[in-house]
């Protein structure tokens, strides 16, 4: 028999060769923070064997994937598709295999995972077992995984379907963890979002708020009205204004993220002077995604995750954001009026999500979380 101390000894022995093995594989260090763990034997034999072009597509299409099913809500299927450079059918089967099993064969581009036997997994079994997920782990997210798993495992709508093996649905279900834990923190992932509300402007338009949101803890971290043909300056006030909002401790026991994993600005008519924005961002913030969403429709969407249909009160127009639709027989407002307004139905907002939240953060936001409000605060 061996002893514990033998047991651990080949085990940290295993764990140096593997080492090893990545240090040779892949010298560059790129697949392990794309995946965010340690690769296994099987990938990093298949990234060595890769030409350069197919790792390059294969860091891009990780990196949709993950925010795809990590981060879900913020990717639209045919943005995902765009960005992961297929069809938006393949895409859904892509997507499919990676949360069955997110690993390097999981892309669709390359070959099998070595070595790989038996039955594929049902797609449908893995979609129904994800939909299952936000449900069960967050009503029983003090219980240990197994436990959750052996939930999961005897649920009726699952009933009669090949369930994937137990490591893979721990996998799963420790992931959704992590992604609920996350929600509740503020600044992982703040957004800049416009929408039309239904307060009307002198000349008969409707006002345009411009937000920082946070899109994980649903809170509006600062706000000011604009136009869309002025989006970079409105933005700018609004990142001021968020800032002014920290400094004062406006909502006392926020719970803040010790990082910020990446910002998307869902920009005006402006684009030219989002895209210096976003090459001085990424000169000055390596290794933090700054991107900008521009395709049709794009107005609204992170208010409508925060916010639904109206912030309080107030309701939203994501139609009617770049439009000069005039609002017969409203009553209006000047800027500085409907700011006044807005700012009651911020303050009911951001009071309700604070009443619901039970995480436990940081009191004051982290460095980075900081740097990109005042980098955008401050931009000429």
């Amino acid at each position: 028999m061996t002893s514990p101390e033998d047991d651990s000894g080949d085990r940290a022995a295993a764990a140096q060769a593997m080492e090893a093995d990545e240090a040779k594989l892949d010298p560059d260090g790129e697949l392990r923070p794309a995946l965010g763990r340690a690769p296994n034997a099987d990938e990093l034999t298949l990234w060595a064997g890769m030409a350069s072009d197919r790792r390059e597509a294969a860091l891009q299409r990780i990196a949709v994937l993950r925010r795809w099913t990590e981060e879900p809500g913020e990717l639209t299927a045919a943005e995902a598709a765009e960005q992961a450079d297929v069809a938006v059918s393949r895409f859904y089967e892509i997507a499919s295999a990676w949360r069955a099993d997110p690993t390097l064969a999981s892309l669709g581009t390359y070959v099998k995972k070595p070595g790989r036997k038996g039955p594929r997994l049902s797609g449908e079994a893995v979609n129904r077992i994800q939909a299952l997920l936000p449900r069960i782990v967050g009503a029983n997210s003090k219980m240990k995984v197994g436990a959750i798993a052996g939930l999961i495992q005897v649920d009726p709508s699952l009933e009669g379907m090949k369930l994937p093996h137990l490591n893979t649905l721990r996998t799963m279900i420790e992931r959704e963890k992590r992604r609920l834990r996350a929600e509740e923190l503020v600044g992982l992932r703040p957004g800049l979002d416009a929408v039309a509300c239904n307060l009307v402007r002198p000349d008969g338009r409707h006002h345009v708020v411009f937000a920082v949101v946070d899109r994980t803890a649903r809170f509006i971290l600062g706000f000011s009205v604009g136009d869309v043909r002025d989006s970079r300056g409105a933005y700018r006030r609004a990142a001021a204004d968020a800032l002014d909002r920290i400094n004062r401790n406006e909502i006392p026991g926020m719970p803040w993220a010790d990082k910020s994993e990446r910002v998307d600005v869902i920009i005006g008519d402006d684009e030219p002077a989002w895209q210096e924005a976003r090459s001085d961002f990424r000169s000055a913030e390596k290794g933090i995604p700054f991107e900008l969403i521009i395709g049709p429709r794009r107005y609204g969407r992170y208010l409508r995750i925060v916010a639904g249909t109206t912030i309080g009160d107030l309701r939203i127009w994501p139609a009617r954001t770049d439009t000069d639709e005039i609002a017969d027989g409203s009553l209006t407002h000047t800027d500085a009026e409907a700011t006044t307004a807005i700012e009651v139905e911020v303050a009911k907002h951001n009071a309700e999500v604070m009443a619901q939240s039970v995480a436990d953060g940081a009191d004051r936001p982290a460095p980075i979380t900081m740097r990109i409000l005042k980098f955008i605060a401050r931009q000429e």
